[in-house]
């Protein structure tokens, strides 16, 4: 089958053995040459040979082109992604995409840290954003070559502090968000704070997220929805400050305010470390507050478990001396 992708590039979509068989998917510039291409794989079958009638001159934002069509435009934060890509591209020189080497990103790493002020945990990204790309057409059939970036290793990044408040910043921070112009503030983040919720998940809850007496955030970074139990008291005070208006801002001059000190990256998202922090260090379990944060994996949730109490006492317990 030959169609027309979004990007105006011709693809064609075929099963050489019939159903069952390896899909073959492969797009071009021009109707005429996927015509020939089908024609190709119609009449050698043989997986071992390679149609190349020219030489790949496709360069790194073809790429990147391509993968948006056939695989980026599905993903939640696709349309970010494919922003960031280009401008990595843009930054690289858009070079050839045959060219493109290992040297090439690791120079471009390098000169990002020196000149940019660019932080390893963001320049890690870039790199698993860009391998994405190569690794995706390859799965596709889309690029013949090896992923260039395969053999780079990523920085080895130290295990970062999670702040959290103490009871009294606790109360100190509510005072503050309560006597703040913001209508919202004070509700917000109390209801990330009972929740465990990420700030954007908080925020942007209607009525229709909450039922007695529970939250459900739909739309997570996961991409699965989740309910956690509110108290009675909390619920019947939040249902009636609906809907919420954006506040995050705001929560920065209480912070500021309230003389607290946070890591850098960590502002609204102490709200949820404190939750995290406080259910573990009063008993809660390491699998139920995997839940109630949403995790899909345990290791995320196992950065809390040295303040369980448990803990403390094992380590008293069984020391050697």
């Amino acid at each position: 089958m030959i169609r027309k992708l979004p990007s105006g590039r011709w693809q064609v979509d075929i099963r050489q053995d019939g159903r069952g068989s390896k899909r073959i998917r492969k797009s071009f510039d021009s109707k005429a040459e996927a015509k020939r291409y089908e024609q190709h794989l119609l009449l050698r079958k043989s997986e071992d040979q390679v149609w190349n009638p020219s030489k790949d001159r496709r360069r790194l934002k073809d790429l990147i082109q391509q993968w948006y069509d056939a695989h980026g435009h599905t993903l939640k934060d696709g349309e970010m992604r494919k922003r960031k890509l280009d401008a990595m591209a843009d930054r690289l020189r858009n070079p050839r995409a045959t060219s493109f080497k290992v040297s090439d990103f690791a120079t471009y790493r390098r000169l990002r840290m020196e000149k940019d002020g660019v932080g390893e945990n963001t320049l890690n990204h870039e790199h698993t954003y860009l391998s994405a790309v190569f690794n995706e057409l390859i799965r596709q059939g889309e690029w013949a070559y090896e992923n260039p970036l395969k053999k780079l290793r990523k920085f080895k990044l130290d295990e970062q502090e999670l702040a959290f408040l103490s009871q009294e910043q606790i109360t100190r921070l509510l005072e503050e968000c309560k006597a703040s112009s913001n209508p919202s503030l004070y509700h917000v983040t109390r209801l990330a704070m009972a929740t465990g919720a990420r700030w954007s998940e908080a925020e942007g809850v209607t009525r229709s997220n909450f039922t007695p007496h529970r939250v459900t955030y739909n739309y997570t970074k996961s991409g699965k929805s989740r309910s956690v139990p509110i108290s009675k008291q909390l619920y019947g005070e939040l249902i009636e400050e609906l809907p919420f208006v954006s506040c995050s801002a705001a929560f920065r001059k209480a912070i500021e305010r309230a003389g607290i000190d946070l890591p850098k990256g960590q502002l609204t998202h102490v709200c949820r470390h404190t939750f995290a922090s406080h259910f573990i260090m009063k008993g809660g379990d390491i699998l139920t507050l995997q839940k109630i944060l949403g995790h899909s994996d345990i290791k995320l949730t196992m950065r809390y478990a040295h303040l369980s109490p448990s803990h403390f006492d094992a380590v008293v317990k069984f020391s050697p001396v």
